[in-house]
């Protein structure tokens, strides 16, 4: 079953700025209405393209619908990184044991402004290489759809503390800073789920993130 952890989140590759608490819900059905939500601009790491949603909008969104753009159908998610890290066997895929009892998990949905996408991507560079030196992620995976101009990420980590500890420190507490300069809009959120609910997929993170309430577009 899921765990909802309820979270207050800012900008990042995988970004929560601060974890509420973590609460056992064990009769809860497992859907996405039920996991915990967090309002944010998220980052991860795209390509150069523009995104194609903010067509004709200034650099500080004035004029976006913002159910209009998270209406907007998926249709040609494009996967830059495929789930991959320390605790995935590169050649399988599958999760490396000794297996865990649980999992955290993450998904963040991110619109970068037009003008911005360079000094985006110069934030994340810095947190890629933070990333790979932080203990307790286990894998983390990258996406983007260019039809709504949305980026994307997912991720997995041993436990709540190795992904708060991640968020506190070096890079990423610099990039936070820069959200609302260099994106429009973004939600995220995080829960646990048990080691038989695994694997994590794009299908299963774009159905959690779904439910949950993005951010107002940034002045």
């Amino acid at each position: 079953m899921y765990r909802p952890i309820h979270a207050s989140l800012s900008f990042s590759l995988f970004a929560v700025l601060a974890i509420g608490c973590t609460n056992d819900a064990p009769d809860a059905d497992p859907t996405p209405s039920e996991e915990s939500t967090g309002d944010a601009s998220t980052g991860d790491a795209s390509t150069g393209d523009a995104p194609a949603s903010t067509d004709g909008a200034d650099s500080s969104g004035g004029g976006l619908d913002l159910d209009a753009l998270y209406e907007c159908e998926e249709t040609e998610l494009q996967v830059i990184q495929p789930l991959m890290g320390p605790g995935f066997d590169p050649e399988t895929g599958e999760l490396l044991e000794p297996l865990q009892d649980t999992y955290v998990l993450h998904t963040t949905q991110i619109l970068v402004k037009p003008d911005q996408v360079e000094a985006f991507l110069a934030l994340n560079f810095p947190i890629f290489e933070q990333l790979g030196q932080t203990e307790g992620l286990v894998g983390f995976a990258l996406a983007q759809e260019p039809n709504c101009g949305f980026s994307r990420t997912m991720g997995v980590w041993r436990d709540e503390q190795s992904m708060v500890a991640f968020v506190a420190s070096g890079a990423h507490v610099q990039a936070m800073a820069k959200s609302t300069e260099v994106s429009l809009t973004g939600r995220t959120t995080s829960w646990t789920v048990t080691a038989a609910e695994m694997p994590l997929t794009w299908e299963l993170a774009i159905a959690a993130i779904a439910q949950v309430e993005p951010s107002p577009i940034y002045p």
